[in-house]
């Protein structure tokens, strides 16, 4: 399908839940308040959604959240996904990935991107508030040993951008592509003074390593890859912020109690939970929702409220 604008969107980013068993400094703090289990997006409602999608023509599906991994029927909606589209890709914090990988593979899971922004266990609890960096790399081997294609996301801020050279050389040794991430001011964790720009960090990795532009994609984001010769490695830049790609954004999301945001940087949203057991109605909604896809992001303008783990990341 094609919005206004005549982009074509074909990518659904489905959050399962929007709790998180981290609490990363630019997401949230540890008053949050999550969503009630029942208000939530049942089973059987997110079986007509995911068949629902693929009778519209979606070729994509992530799972996100918050954390999706903590979503206790997620093996269950898995087998949901993969009747109607076969595989599925997730972003997951990856503290529970080694428990359950191998199920999620068997079911349809094919492409996992680990959030990761330190490799450092003191500077890892200082940006998550929790010890689990042990727990994400077991998670990561796990995937890796079980032949996921697996990436690296790092959002990379003032608190860890002397780790940059670690965690590239990091990803190079697993020959995995590593992308950075502008902060997002998005939420009310929000600092401006942790934000680091995409220049600012080419220039950081430009003191070591030569950076070679290349147009090879890994998977369906928005993410522009470069080459290091020295380490026959890949790096990405995801920088919303500054170098905005809004022309050729291919998603919309649906948070984890049935409501479509068009685009991340909009508290506008679209509920389909009243609709979302009549296929027609439901199928009218998200054209919908599609069509009034706005043409760009203002967040260098406007401040937007809702808070990213609620609307699937």
């Amino acid at each position: 399908m094609k919005d206004k604008y005549n982009r074509k969107v074909e990518y659904i980013r489905l959050s399962l839940t929007d709790k998180c068993n981290f609490r990363c400094n630019y997401c949230m703090n540890e008053e949050v308040k999550f969503m009630q289990d029942n208000e939530l997006l049942t089973l059987k409602e997110i079986e007509v959604l995911v068949k629902t999608l693929k009778d519209l023509n979606f070729k994509k599906i992530r799972l996100t959240g918050g954390e999706p991994t903590l979503r206790m029927d997620i093996v269950d909606i898995a087998k949901i996904i993969k009747k109607y589209f076969g595989t599925f890709s997730i972003t997951t914090n990856g503290s529970l990935m080694y428990y359950l990988a191998d199920e999620l593979k068997k079911n349809g899971l094919n492409e996992v991107n680990f959030s990761l922004d330190s490799l450092n266990s003191e500077n890892f609890k200082n940006i998550t508030k929790r010890d689990e960096l042990q727990n994400v790399l077991n998670g990561l081997e796990k995937s890796l040993k079980i032949g996921l294609k697996v990436k690296l996301n790092t959002v990379i801020q003032k608190r860890n951008l002397s780790e940059i050279f670690d965690l590239i050389e990091f990803a190079a040794k697993l020959n995995l592509p590593i992308r950075f991430i502008e902060l997002m001011p998005i939420g009310k964790n929000y600092n401006d003074s942790d934000f680091i720009s995409e220049k600012t960090l080419k220039d950081k990795i430009n003191e070591k390593y030569n950076l070679i532009p290349v147009k090879i994609k890994f998977g369906s984001g928005p993410s522009n890859y470069y080459l290091i010769k020295e380490l026959n490695s890949y790096i990405g830049f995801i920088s919303a912020i500054t170098h905005n790609f809004c022309s050729s954004c291919n998603k919309i999301r649906i948070s984890a109690d049935g409501k479509i945001y068009p685009c991340l940087a909009f508290d506008y949203h679209i509920s389909i939970k009243d609709v979302i057991l009549e296929e027609d109605k439901l199928k009218e909604k998200i054209k919908f929702a599609i069509f009034e896809k706005p043409k760009r992001h203002y967040l260098s303008k406007l401040t937007k409220k809702t808070p990213m783990h609620k609307m699937g990341g």
